[in-house]
């Protein structure tokens, strides 16, 4: 943006989808043809008097179409089948996180000039848009924040086709200001999804075999926060204790809030910043 940076954080998507995103990450094993057929017959066997089995389907498709969703729009990986083999456990992983690794994954071969398809859940990408740039794209509105009572608020908006191209949306982008943007969106949905100060650890996020870089010191703004001169983008390659770091999360929230204060100015930036 002209005004700095902007991204989509974790309490975007604790706020957008009600997803939990406190929890353990999971690192699957590379499954072969022969290991996936054995797993889709221990664990989606048709029986009638076994729920557990339609569980896993239902919930194998719900996240294959979503927060998983490939290139492919119609498969499934049948090593997710492996997230849901202990059903009690499911509600352990952090969901959010795994939504925001796999969107952040595909944005970046998005940013490619000859990638044509989007990955991940661009819902949340759409709906994210939708809450912070009101001026920017077409949208519907099912209801207003003050009439909601508990639903996630992806559900607030509905789809509209648009008649603009990306060569069009370039001079828009580059003409907002602070001022276009609703820096703290989500603030009136609080009674439903409260703070979670997690979502300001700065580090490197996992989910399966990929590792993101996550760096809410880049849009402090979006937090409240008078935003600073950032530090050097991480290398996750070099990343070797992640969840380790993801459970041992204050240190690196301490360090991120400690050189600013709070603002309810967003061009209320340090000297140098945008330098």
């Amino acid at each position: 943006m002209p005004f700095g940076e902007m991204s989509i954080t974790l309490d975007d998507v604790s706020c957008l989808l009600h997803l939990p995103i406190r929890g353990i990450f999971w690192s699957p094993q590379d499954v072969t043809e022969e290991v996936a057929v054995e797993l889709a017959i221990d664990y989606l066997e048709v029986a009638a008097s076994s729920w557990a089995y339609a569980t896993r389907a239902y919930l194998l498709m719900l996240v294959g179409s979503t927060i998983f969703a490939d290139k492919t729009f119609t498969l499934v990986e049948a090593r997710y089948l492996l997230l849901f083999t202990n059903l009690d456990r499911c509600s352990g992983y952090s969901w959010g996180a795994t939504a925001l690794v796999t969107l952040y994954r595909y944005l970046g071969d998005a940013s490619m000039y000859n990638c044509k398809q989007l990955g991940g859940y661009p819902t949340l990408l759409q709906c994210w848009i939708h809450e912070y740039f009101p001026t920017v794209g077409k949208r519907g509105e099912n209801w207003k924040p003050a009439d909601n009572y508990g639903l996630p608020r992806a559900m607030r908006w509905s789809y509209r086709q648009g008649v603009l191209k990306v060569d069009d949306l370039r001079p828009i982008l580059d003409e907002l200001t602070p001022a276009d943007v609703i820096w703290r969106p989500f603030e009136d949905h609080r009674a439903w999804r409260q703070f979670d100060e997690i979502c300001l650890y700065r580090d490197c996020l996992k989910w399966g075999d990929t590792v993101v870089p996550y760096l809410p010191d880049r849009c402090l703004r979006q937090f409240g926060y008078r935003q600073y001169v950032p530090s050097p983008p991480l290398d996750c390659m070099m990343a070797t204790n992640i969840d380790v770091d993801w459970i041992g999360y204050h240190q690196s929230f301490i360090a991120v809030i400690r050189p600013t204060t709070l603002t309810t100015t967003p061009s209320d930036v340090e000297d140098g910043y945008l330098e």
